[in-house]
């Protein structure tokens, strides 16, 4: 069996968001750009830990990261992320209150 390449984007994808602090992490990310070195304190996990998690969002698709010096930003990908990114989030919050 061929895997199509799209679903298996999208599984990457999904899989990159199929954590409750990867999820945290997007959270604080739609407010912005934010440095590394101000996403570690705040989920309060190692530095290796959320350094995985960063990367492993990077190359699902899900974040966008450059260097500016010596740190690293991070920022959503692009738009359309960004609102399914919301869309989940505002879909979890409708299920949680039924």
């Amino acid at each position: 069996m061929t895997i199509n390449k799209e679903n298996l984007w999208r599984a990457n994808f999904h899989k990159a968001l199929g954590n409750p602090v990867r999820l945290e992490i997007v959270d604080f990310l739609l407010g912005g750009e934010q440095c590394q070195c101000d996403i570690f304190p705040r989920i309060g996990l190692a530095q290796s830990t959320v350094s995985a998690y960063l990367t492993q969002m990077v190359r699902a698709g899900v974040l966008r990261v450059r260097k500016d010096g010596v740190r690293k930003l991070y920022r959503i990908s692009d738009l359309k992320v960004q609102r399914l990114i919301e869309q989940n989030r505002n879909l979890a919050r409708e299920m949680v209150d039924l």
